[in-house]
């Protein structure tokens, strides 16, 4: 069975209003373990660590080895990364960015989507390219698939809000076999 031991990075990484902690920024109360742990508000009660969830992740894939942690929001079509401040490149390294483009293959079969926060960018991983849109709130509503312009399919992803599109990214060509 899996622990946090002395991993602690979901108290640096995550978003918690409550708090008014913002991501990447340490919660003051974090001193070797939660100082307020009985008392913690409801997003840290209802925080599931990915590689706590996932059995198949060995330890290479702990938070503070890894220099990220997986939030599986697939309930709302999401795995999301959220990287270590200091380490912002660490999800592009083996062994994880192989896993982390399988794990892409949601947006191509339509089923989801990978989205990595690293500082003030979120990048939407599709499995033949990124796409970085820099800062997009810490909420956004994102719509993340596929386009035809110009003769080729090409990955698309749109913030939105409500029935607006705020702004668009459309990425490079993608075969058409893919």
């Amino acid at each position: 069975m899996k622990s946090c031991g002395p991993c602690t990075l979901c108290c640096t990484v995550l978003d918690i209003p409550e708090l008014a902690k913002g991501p990447g920024t340490p919660c003051r109360h974090l001193s070797g373990g939660c100082g307020i742990y009985p008392d913690r508000p409801t997003p840290c009660r209802t925080f599931t660590c990915g590689w706590l969830a996932l059995e198949a992740l060995g330890e290479a894939w702990r938070p503070d080895v890894a220099g990220f942690l997986i939030r599986d929001e697939r309930d709302i079509g999401q795995l999301c990364i959220d990287v270590e401040p200091a380490r912002p490149d660490a999800w592009r390294t083996a062994p994880y960015y192989g896993q982390i483009k399988l794990w892409s293959r949601m947006v191509h079969d339509q089923t989801g989507c990978v989205l990595v926060y690293a500082g003030e960018t979120t990048t939407v991983v599709f499995p033949e390219e990124e796409i970085a849109l820099g800062h997009v709130g810490s909420d956004p509503t994102l719509q993340v698939g596929y386009i035809r312009r110009d003769g080729a399919r090409r990955p698309l992803v749109r913030l939105r809000d409500g029935e607006t599109i705020l702004r668009e990214w459309v990425g490079g060509a993608v075969r058409a076999d893919s």
